[in-house]
């Protein structure tokens, strides 16, 4: 069962609970009005039924409980969570996210999501997120790329711009992308928080921005792998329609 089902059935559980509740906290008013206006007949009245549903209510409640069966390691540490996640993002937020394949990881830029199964968890980022149901996690990646989308990519060109006056010359400042993801790893921790995928996101994400620019007013231009170029030295990613694109070089002028 997929967790987003699990959690409906069970949220429609304590929905019956809360119901009980709302008619015992109804007779409990009443027991009590019926005193401060000495109204016997309402008194017993209301007396009765509180006492009866404060007989069923710990009996349905821990019947409630015990009906919570999922196995939230397990889902998590499997790729269920994964695969759950994806379709829900892009049913319901039109959010496209790369798998790492053999890394039980998915990117959405600017974001790597992992699981964390001894946590119950997932991590988004560096962020512990236990509210870990799809259409929560889905929102809330959609809510970061849209907030970060425009700042990031003009940070990231502007980081591209300096990687390529390092890699070639200040005059006509070029490099591959490959070479340029290269000199990015030689920072600590860097691939870890940014693989390949994620980096790709990020050329995506500048591609369909409106940055056109780095600092200094230089222009740039990027180049797609349209030939025969070595697979390593090209990023790809899936557009939202589905098409393939295949980044290769940069540069500006």
């Amino acid at each position: 069962m997929k967790l987003d089902s699990a959690l409906q059935e069970h949220e429609e559980q304590v929905d019956t609970l809360l119901r009980n509740a709302k008619k015992y906290m109804g007779a409990l008013k009443a027991w009590k009005k019926a005193c401060l206006l000495g109204h016997m007949g309402n008194l017993q009245k209301s007396a009765a039924l509180a006492a009866d549903l404060s007989i069923a209510l710990p009996e349905t409640t821990a019947e409630t409980k015990s009906a919570w069966t999922f196995d939230v390691r397990d889902y998590l540490a499997n790729d269920d969570w994964l695969k759950e996640l994806q379709a829900v993002a892009l049913e319901r937020f039109g959010l496209r996210t790369l798998e790492l394949q053999d890394e039980e990881k998915l990117v959405s830029s600017p974001i790597v999501v992992r699981s964390m199964p001894f946590r119950n968890a997932l991590a988004l980022g560096r962020a512990n997120w236990p509210a870990i149901r799809p259409m929560v996690v889905a929102a809330e990646l959609k809510r970061l790329r849209d907030r970060n989308a425009g700042g990031n990519s003009q940070e990231f060109v502007d980081s591209l711009y300096g990687a390529c006056v390092h890699l070639s010359t200040k005059t006509d400042p070029n490099a591959k992308f490959r070479d340029i993801y290269d000199l990015f790893c030689l920072t600590p921790g860097y691939k870890k928080e940014n693989p390949e995928a994620a980096f790709s996101q990020q050329i995506y994400a500048l591609h369909r921005s409106e940055v056109r620019t780095a600092r200094g007013s230089h222009k740039f231009e990027i180049e797609y792998a349209t030939g025969s170029y070595k697979e390593k030295d090209v990023f790809s990613i899936t557009s939202e329609d589905n098409r393939l694109i295949r980044y290769f070089n940069i540069f500006f002028k």
